[in-house]
């Protein structure tokens, strides 16, 4: 389990993002703020608390959309005896998914996720699900003896284990793209599900970025091997997680076959899925995958899309009662409920998908919806300072400036917006984001792009990369380039591809049923773009 590196590291995590959070309180759609745990907001202050104090830190990560979330908050949390031995023997913190993608990005394997630190700050048990009391109770004990025998031994804290240099840089060609995309085939050879479809032998997830790549890419779909793993992979996600009632996708699913889903409804996840399935029909002309699409991008539209504003909610809550139903019954029992926040990269993700599939199936009302969404990017989200990471769904204000990934996202929708519509408004938006991006969000050693709540940590060479993230960037500033024909956009992403190229390497290197599906995944966005660049004139 990889330990933080001391509890200072953590502030060069979280940084700026903290102030902005205490400044946005709490989603209404929480009630721990109203339970008997006294819970703390993320931040570097807590760490230094729970040194001083010599207490461990209890984290919690939860989401508004996650049911299983909820049942441990109301059956576990709640309980008298509980509260009380967290307040007393712990320090609580409890991290919004959406709100700290940083924090969800590095240590979610699923919701709710529990991390266990130590007073020094290194990670001592994670675990994610949703335990029993006795059972939750039963491993905190052990790690609070674990500390308070540590700390009665007085023994000094052993230094932290030096960091791995990162990946040597890749220079960029057509060469090193074509060995990456085999490498890519390689896996899916390799990890192909051939019983039940998806990739790996673990919980499945239709991962609709990577299956919408692999079904467009020339070299991988026309094989027929690869095609058929594409294939089983959707007929598993619309055998496991299509709602046929109300059309939309769940978040995943638990059981290797794609049984036992996770109920909630992601826009993210519905968005990348009407990409994949929109390529797939123009790959196989299966009408099924036509049907899934049409019927996903209706669920968008009457459930998650704001008729009134403009926008996309973020999602609809996990209710796995309801969803069992059957369509008669469900007419007359109250539908989940929606979370109405909107985030500015799912946004752009679906606008970019709506924009996508609106053109090459003819749909109109696609291209309406993705456009007044823009608007409303251009509008509400556009600052002097890049875009928010979300409008709050109570205020409607913007909040937490400095994402990568909503300024990623945004400048590409607004690229895409452009090339559809052609108004230059949407150019000049992209461009404010680029700059804003370019000047404050780049690790000028490194020429990767980071967030600026990581700025210390940016200074010193060590602040998180997100290989997806980055990925989406240098797909926007390779389509900068190619709007507007300014070389310092084609030479940023240039360099922020060659850097992570020895990065991406090092995932396809490894032993292929040790590498996650995950990590695989969040390569595609970083292939897309480099593809897109090595094809440039």
């Amino acid at each position: 389990m990889a330990p933080f590196h001391g509890h200072r590291s953590l502030a060069t995590c979280w940084g700026l993002a903290v102030g902005a959070l205490l400044a946005a309180g709490a989603a209404s759609a929480y009630t721990h703020h109203t339970g008997k745990i006294r819970f703390q907001e993320p931040s570097p202050a807590v760490f230094d608390q729970a040194a001083r104090d010599g207490k461990p830190v209890f984290m919690l990560i939860s989401a508004v959309w996650c049911y299983w979330c909820k049942t441990f908050e109301q059956d576990t949390l709640r309980a008298e005896h509980v509260a009380g031995y967290l307040n007393r023997a712990w320090l609580n913190v409890f991290v919004d998914h959406d709100r700290h993608p940083d924090l969800a990005r590095k240590h979610v394997r699923g919701l709710p996720m529990v991390v266990l630190f130590g007073p020094d700050g290194r990670v001592r048990q994670s675990f994610a699900g949703a335990l029993k009391t006795q059972d939750f109770l039963d491993v905190l004990n052990r790690v609070e003896s674990d500390v308070r025998s540590t700390l009665a031994r007085a023994s000094p804290v052993e230094p932290a284990p030096s960091r791995e240099g990162p990946a040597p840089a890749v220079p960029v060609s057509a060469d090193a793209y074509r060995h990456l995309v085999e490498a890519l085939a390689r896996y899916v050879d390799e990890q192909a599900d051939t019983t039940h479809g998806g990739f790996g032998a673990g919980s499945k997830a239709p991962h609709g970025r990577l299956l919408a790549l692999l079904a467009e890419h020339e070299s991988v779909a026309p094989d027929r091997r690869r095609a058929v793993a594409i294939e089983r992979t959707l007929d598993g996600s619309l055998r496991g997680l299509y709602d046929a009632v109300e059309g939309g996708f769940f978040h995943y699913a638990a059981g290797r076959d794609w049984s036992d889903p996770r109920y909630e409804k992601l826009l993210h996840v519905n968005a990348a899925l009407l990409v994949a399935l929109d390529s797939a029909h123009r790959m196989t002309r299966k009408r099924s995958y036509r049907e899934a699409a049409d019927a996903t991008a209706a669920y968008v539209l009457r459930t998650l899309y704001d008729r009134q504003q403009g926008g996309f909610f973020n999602s609809q809550t996990a209710d796995p009662a309801y969803y069992r139903l059957s369509a008669t019954l469900r007419r007359a029992a109250p539908k989940p409920p929606v979370n109405r926040d909107k985030l500015a990269a799912s946004n752009g993700e679906a606008i970019v998908a709506f924009l996508a599939v609106g053109q090459s199936a003819g749909r109109h009302d696609l291209r309406d919806a993705a456009l007044s969404s823009l608007e409303l990017m251009r509008q509400r989200f556009l600052t002097d300072r890049g875009v928010y990471h979300m409008l709050d769904g109570r205020t409607g204000a913007g909040q937490l400036r400095g994402r990568l990934e909503a300024n990623a996202w945004a400048a590409l929708a607004f690229l895409d917006g452009h090339r559809v519509s052609g108004r230059a408004m949407y150019r000049a938006a992209a461009e404010r984001v680029i700059g804003y991006a370019l000047a404050e969000l780049v690790d000028p050693a490194r020429g990767v792009f980071v967030d600026a709540s990581s700025s210390g940590a940016r200074a010193a060479g060590e602040a998180e990369v997100p290989l997806e993230a980055n990925g989406v960037i240098a797909l926007a500033l390779v389509r900068a380039h190619q709007a507007t024909g300014r070389a310092e956009y084609r030479d940023a992403a240039r360099r922020a591809l060659a850097t992570l190229g020895g990065r991406v390497n090092v995932v396809f290197a490894g032993e292929p049923e040790m590498t996650s599906v995950k990590a695989v995944a969040d390569t595609a966005l970083y292939l897309r773009a480099y593809g897109e660049l090595v094809r440039e004139p």
